[in-house]
């Protein structure tokens, strides 16, 4: 950090605030500021209002939110925090790939940033649950596209109990899955047995009747990803030339047949 000066009787007109964590006096005293081109940024201490500031010049906004991360330490921060400076950088036109942190925790891309945006929209109780647990952005993403009801629901379950980030997964996951065939009844008691009852119920029924779709093809039909997309893998064995010519004319006799799997992936909607 350059070297800056103390000055007393200040108080910056602007602020870069982007911590959430226990409130604490911050270790660093005096608070410090930045001065970009004559204006004055506060850059930590942000829960206090001080007489006097460290003030340090700095080249830019990037440059002052950089140092404001550093003082703090960039392994600190949480995902509330990782919200806020993006939306600082949205609000100041500071690119993202310029603030040091992301690169380091390589959060890069539309959707993360766009998740890391979705956040600082998120009530109090999940603000508080992410700034201490490591929740994947991954899995926030999959919880912002849950219905009013099962965000709800997450949201109570994270106030009554301090989950671990493992159940808070499976039980996003769990209401994104099973969502648009949950009822109020599903709501009422242990919602995680309701759904998964119904999620087991609903993998056997749809089992069933790939298997009675595939059973009759002469190759033998595979998800190779469990179902996530509609890729299919077809295979067989063959144990001579002529075997493998009967199979392969059976095959290619199957067409409507393939079509019709297709087509029930995409009543699952599987793609």
């Amino acid at each position: 950090m350059r070297k800056g000066i103390i000055i007393s009787g200040i108080f910056p007109s602007k602020s870069l605030n982007w911590v959430m964590r226990p409130a604490v006096r911050s270790e660093v005293y005096p608070p410090a500021a930045c001065d970009v081109n004559g204006e004055l940024y506060q850059i930590c201490g942000f829960e206090n209002e001080e007489n006097e500031y460290y003030v340090i010049e700095a080249d830019s906004l990037t440059h002052a939110l950089n140092m404001s991360v550093d003082i703090y330490g960039s392994a600190t921060l949480n995902t509330v925090e990782l919200a806020n400076l993006t939306v600082i950088c949205d609000r100041t036109d500071i690119s993202h790939s310029d603030i040091n942190v992301f690169s380091e925790r390589n959060i890069k891309g539309r959707q993360s940033f766009g998740t890391l945006r979705a956040v600082t929209g998120f009530c109090p109780v999940l603000k508080r649950y992410l700034s201490v647990k490591d929740v994947p952005l991954k899995t926030i993403a999959v919880f912002d596209k849950l219905k009013n009801d099962c965000r709800r629901y997450v949201k109570n379950t994270v106030e009554d109990r301090d989950i671990s980030v493992g159940d808070f997964r499976k039980l996003v996951n769990l209401l994104f899955d099973m969502q648009s065939q949950a009822d109020e009844a599903d709501f009422q008691g242990d919602i995680v047995k309701n759904l998964s009852i119904k999620k087991d119920n609903a993998r056997i029924s749809f089992m069933k009747q790939f298997s009675e779709l595939t059973s009759p093809l002469a190759v033998k039909a595979e998800s190779p990803d469990n179902f996530e997309t509609g890729k299919l893998t077809f295979s067989f064995t063959a144990e001579n030339a002529g075997e493998y010519e009967s199979i392969i004319k059976k095959a290619s006799e199957q067409t409507d047949r393939v079509k019709e799997i297709f087509r029930f992936f995409d009543e699952q909607n599987i793609s």
